[in-house]
């Protein structure tokens, strides 16, 4: 092989790897990694990063979960108790208060 060869594979590499970098920074975004990969590659990063630019962040919806907190022992019950089931068996009558647990 020539070596006009070996620089047209190694610049189309290159291509592909810069490609591949940016399109990283969209899985943060609305139109994703994989979309963003596909037209910075047939189009150019170029118009690529004019798609990224107009793609809003993605939003992450929080969920909660309703939990009961014995501030005594600090244990967390997913079932609502008048009295934390702990404490009364050691003879204290420690309320729970109600918490919202963030769940991942």
């Amino acid at each position: 092989m020539e070596i006009k060869h070996y620089i047209l594979i190694g610049a189309i590499v290159l291509y592909i790897v810069i490609v591949y970098l940016f399109s990283r920074l969209g899985g943060t975004r609305e139109i994703g990694t994989r979309r963003l990969f596909l037209l910075s590659l047939f189009l150019t990063p170029i118009m690529g990063l004019a798609f990224y630019l107009n793609s809003t962040h993605r939003k992450i919806n929080h969920y909660t979960e309703e939990s009961y907190k014995c501030d005594e022992c600090g244990y967390v019950f997913s079932e609502e108790h008048e009295y934390c089931p702990f404490c009364e068996k050691e003879g204290k009558k420690q309320k729970l208060r109600q918490v919202d647990i963030f769940m991942t």
